[in-house]
């Protein structure tokens, strides 16, 4: 942000406005013509020289005046200006322009054609979850219907188990009776066999 600033301090003293937001490159080049047609003539640093040999030898033959800025300092004026816009002004001017711009199209085709064949793709594996997710409905469906069927099979089990259990006590409380009843019976028949055998014994006397 500094360096931006002080470029811009410098391009305001040198009195070359620059729209950084749309860069107009022979405007540029224009201002900085008329610029250095508008500076001072002053004597060049070879005729300096020769100025004060003349001076010390004797007057100074008259000639035309040179214009005060050597192409040097012309060169470095330019640089200095057009240094933050080099980058922009080698890909405008070098034929990598192009090979970018064709690199650029190429990616674009290639990621149009990606993000085609990635949607397809996506379409199909949609289908297939639909598929699969249908398929397991019906499983799981089929899956609680036999299961509803095995909770009413074993009500009824448990149900029936229940009433064997209650008929088994009750036929194990009859036989215990019937038990009973036998040994009375058998004592009852013992006993009339010992009274018959006293009535013989008291008949056949």
């Amino acid at each position: 942000m500094t360096d931006k600033k002080e470029q811009k301090k410098f391009i305001n003293e040198e009195e070359i406005n620059i729209d950084y937001d749309n860069i107009d490159v022979a405007d540029i080049m224009d201002q900085i013509k008329r610029k250095i047609a508008t500076q001072p003539i002053k004597p060049a640093e070879g005729d300096l020289k020769n100025e004060a040999l003349y001076s010390s030898s004797g007057p100074s033959p008259a000639g035309p005046e040179e214009p005060s800025v050597t192409k040097a300092k012309v060169k470095k004026l330019l640089l200095r200006v057009m240094k933050p816009f080099s980058p922009i002004i080698k890909v405008m001017i070098l034929p990598v322009h192009q090979e970018i711009q064709n690199n650029f199209d190429q990616t674009n085709r290639r990621l149009d054609f990606l993000n085609e064949k990635l949607e397809g793709e996506l379409g199909k594996i949609h289908e297939k979850l639909d598929h699969l997710n249908q398929a397991t409905n019906k499983r799981v469906d089929l899956a609680f219907e036999g299961l509803n069927k095995a909770l009413e099979y074993t009500k009824l089990l448990h149900s029936l188990s229940h009433n064997i259990v209650v008929e088994l006590t009750k036929l194990k409380i009859e036989q215990e009776n019937l038990k009973v009843k036998t040994r009375i019976m058998e004592k009852d028949f013992e006993f009339l066999g010992r009274k018959e055998k006293a009535i013989e014994k008291e008949i056949f006397k």
